[in-house]
């Protein structure tokens, strides 16, 4: 079984030879193709590369493309920096008030430096994949992206204040990525990801009203075009765990504080969770024999798990470490 029929059958609920493994590589990847990040993140052929080696020597069941969240705004003409060593990120915020709006002018992806870069990583790594590791394209959710907009704490207080206008940035966002995500399914993405990390920092009426009707919609279209979708949310989703379980989300990913059991029940014959062992003081300060025991751990937690550190890999894990989750799934299945 290769890993995109191993991902595809978890998915569906269907019987695999072991469970798949999703940990996220961005700056790791990077290093263990000997570069530093930013020479590869604004460079989808570089970042693709550092990919497929990590699916190759890792056992990494999937081909990413997630790399920053700044995008979409960089090519909206915001102010953004890409450091050598780092993620890149917007000096100043874009839309500083509801006055800004009147900037926002809906753009073709392919038509952007940044976003054109990713469609091309995905583009690349679905032809050299053919068809035996699914590539996940990646966007940011309506909420994630109006907060890359102003700035989390600003675009908080217009929720607040204006809400009227909230929506109005919201809308224009889901938009914007609704088209990078069309973008990338056409490139070859098997699978796009969804990354709305503000929704953790929001409660259950908050998220109700801000985002999840966006979220609903951009997986209702990523599945109309023929691609699976999956919800990342950094941070404590258990208090709005049953809402994100209720979007259309494919795969459900928890951080490591959340419940990834309760998550698994709730996405019962709608999915998969992924998750969800803590990447820093398993997988970074961690022994292989702490990655071990954490991947087996969370591989039992739920009948429909894919395993994985709860967000990204921090760059200076030890690649033994990385390693030793693939070991222990084949360990597994044995």
């Amino acid at each position: 079984m290769n890993s995109y029929e191993r991902m595809l059958n978890r998915i569906q609920g269907k019987p695999v030879d072991r469970i798949p493994n999703m940990n996220i590589v961005m700056q790791f990847a990077a290093r263990d193709v000997g570069l530093c990040y930013g020479q590869v993140v604004r460079n989808g052929r570089k970042l693709a590369d550092g990919m497929l080696r990590c699916h190759d020597k890792y056992g990494i069941d999937c081909l990413w493309t997630i790399s920053d969240s700044v995008r979409e705004p960089q090519d909206l003409g915001a102010d953004v920096v890409v450091p050598d060593n780092g993620v890149p990120y917007c000096r100043t915020p874009f839309i500083e008030g509801p006055e800004d709006l009147k900037k926002l002018k809906l753009m073709d992806p392919s038509s952007g430096r940044a976003m054109s870069d990713r469609i091309e990583a995905v583009r690349y790594l679905k032809e050299t994949a053919r068809g035996e590791v699914p590539v996940i394209g990646w966007i940011e959710g309506a909420l994630a992206a109006s907060c890359n907009m102003m700035g989390v704490a600003p675009f908080m207080m217009m929720m607040m204040d204006e809400p009227e206008a909230a929506q109005e940035l919201l809308a224009f966002c889901c938009e914007q990525e609704l088209r990078f995500a069309l973008a990338q399914i056409e490139a070859g993405a098997d699978i796009v990801g969804v990354g709305d990390a503000a929704a953790s920092l929001i409660g259950p009426a908050l998220y109700e009203e801000f985002a999840i009707d966006y979220e609903k919609k951009l997986f209702g279209e990523i599945h109309r075009a023929g691609a699976l979708a999956k919800l990342h949310i950094c941070g404590n989703i258990n208090p709005i765990l049953e809402q994100a379980a209720q979007t259309g989300a494919d795969i459900l990913d928890c951080d490591h504080m959340v419940d990834m059991a309760r998550a698994g029940e709730l996405m019962r014959g709608k999915g998969a969770v992924c998750g969800n062992f803590d990447p820093v003081s398993v997988a970074l300060q961690g022994t292989p024999e702490d990655v071990r025991r954490a991947s087996i751990y969370c591989a039992g937690l739920a009948e429909n798990s894919i395993v994985a550190a709860g967000c990204e890999i921090p760059i200076d894990t030890d690649p033994a470490n990385l390693l030793a989750t693939h070991e222990a799934l084949v360990s597994l299945s044995r």
